[in-house]
């Protein structure tokens, strides 16, 4: 209800992490394709694209009139990212791709007619939709909207992120709080990158080393197939430990895929999309293969433990087998501080299986939350400080360690998403509490896959009611929940 504060916000509706721009391309990857009604339900989606389109145009327009618009450089990327999926003839189209090869449980006689539909849902719905909502953005919307503009700059914008901090991240926590804790993190984590550049063997300081793993071709791969392998990788060594942590792991099977041209040009960012056992689909650890120069080798490991397993694959797919927990808990919600704050706990994980042993694993690892630190810093710069774009990518480039187009791409996703940078490292740190306050009061009965089974078999959670569970769980004796 206090949500009803803030209806202007529901014009910034675009975000560089997904929309319409994207949304069909991923579920030509994810859809399971099995019988001639997945199809027909394809095709019905292909079709819908359009309606998609046209109410994401109106919410927009009412931006427009309230004087919520999102910054150009977003705009910039959401074109991208359709002129990635728009083609000059259909059979170009990646939503044909899963009617170039069918199921072999698709008679044989309603293929052709199957192929035609979509093949007119594309060019008669899809593709025409797609141009509309470019002619939109880049003709009407793109010439008002504002170079930069972080919900500072808005009427009551930074109201707004107060609330969105209070309601979607942590409770009891102000922006200008949650500022300065990530000042004091990046300095921790860049003090600890320094030590693992001497165990190196390495001459120069601390930003010296940083820049060499972070530009050395060395350190990247050379493929896209060689980027997928060193991720199975991986999975081949965790998975077998995953019972020294936990007392039961997800049926539901994960896999390890490329991102499409579309999703990289939206966003380079790694990502999981969930499955579901029910209709027989994997999880997906996404990656940007296609821009393999780009990904370092030495961040494969924690990476892998913050994506796959334990982490998101973990988390959800166990959540979504509970038979105890209502649907909204098991699949429907979506709390960004639980999620990505279990993901970044996981990430620590990796020492108790026997990962970072190599020091530049280890300085993956610790770059991966120096990251986290300093999105701390930057997403409260610009929608409480009001920073400029520019000198938000200064700071995530120089302080963060972060490559140059990849520190833009970050900041990008930053100003379209407030707040939700926030959750990682703030959710984690709520992890990392309650662990602590288990392990002093439970002392010897203090059991991790006990911890592990309370923290993640009720689905997400608030952390304020997170932390209520944890703490009746450790006042009732600890122990393996029933």
């Amino acid at each position: 209800m206090e949500a009803q504060r803030f209806a202007r916000a529901e014009g910034l509706v675009l975000s560089t992490l997904g929309g319409v721009q994207n949304a069909m391309p991923r579920m030509a990857q994810t859809t399971p394709f099995r019988t001639a009604d997945n199809y027909r339900d394809f095709i019905k989606r292909i079709s819908a694209t359009p309606k998609f389109a046209h109410e994401t145009i109106e919410r927009l327009r009412a931006g427009m009139k309230s004087g919520w618009l999102s910054p150009v450089p977003v705009l910039d990327r959401v074109v991208a990212a359709i002129d990635a999926h728009v083609v000059d003839t259909v059979e170009d189209s990646t939503l044909l791709t899963p009617f170039r090869n069918f199921a072999s449980g698709v008679p044989e006689d309603e293929r052709a007619a199957l192929t035609a539909a979509a093949r007119r849902a594309i060019a008669e719905g899809y593709q025409p939709a797609l141009r509309r909502f470019k002619a939109f953005i880049v003709n009407e919307y793109r010439p008002k909207a504002p170079q930069v503009a972080g919900l500072a700059a808005l009427p009551g914008g930074a109201e707004y992120y107060e609330f969105l901090i209070r309601t979607h991240v942590v409770r009891g926590m102000k922006a200008a709080e949650i500022h300065q804790l990530g000042l004091r993190q990046v300095e921790r984590l860049r003090r600890e990158i320094g030590e693992v550049a001497l165990q190196t063997g390495f001459k120069g300081t601390t930003d010296s080393f940083i820049e060499s793993l972070r530009t050395d071709k060395k350190y990247f791969f050379d493929s896209s197939d060689s980027v997928l392998a060193a991720y199975r990788e991986v999975g081949k060594r965790v998975d077998p430990q995953l019972p020294k942590l936990f007392h039961a792991t997800p049926r539901m099977p994960y896999a390890v895929r490329a991102m499409t041209p579309s999703e990289s040009a939206s966003s380079t960012a790694a990502n999981y999309m969930p499955g579901s056992l029910p209709l027989g689909t994997s999880g997906y650890f996404t990656i940007n293969a296609l821009g393999y120069k780009n990904e370092a080798t030495w961040r494969t490991e924690t990476l892998f433990m913050h994506e796959a397993m334990p982490g998101h694959h973990m988390q959800i797919a166990r959540a979504a087998e509970m038979e105890k927990l209502h649907p909204w808990r098991s699949m429907g919600s979506r709390n960004v501080a639980y999620s990505e704050g279990w993901a970044l706990y996981a990430e620590k994980l990796g020492f108790d299986l026997g990962l970072y042993k190599d020091p530049f694993q280890h300085y993956g690892h610790l770059q991966a939350e120096l990251f986290r630190a300093a999105r701390l810093v930057v997403d409260t710069g610009i929608h409480a400080y009001n920073w400029p774009r520019d000198k938000a990518i200064a700071y995530m480039a120089g302080q963060g360690g972060l490559d140059q187009d990849f520190a833009v791409s970050e900041v990008d996703r930053y100003f379209s998403n407030p707040s939700q940078a926030l959750g990682y490292m703030l959710g984690q740190r709520k992890f990392l509490e309650l662990r602590a306050r288990a392990e002093k009061t439970l002392g010897p009965k203090f059991d991790v896959r006990d911890f592990h089974a309370v923290v993640i078999d009720s689905g997400m959670l608030p952390l304020a009611v997170l932390e209520k569970l944890v703490d009746e769980w450790i006042a009732a004796g600890g122990g393996r929940p029933a």
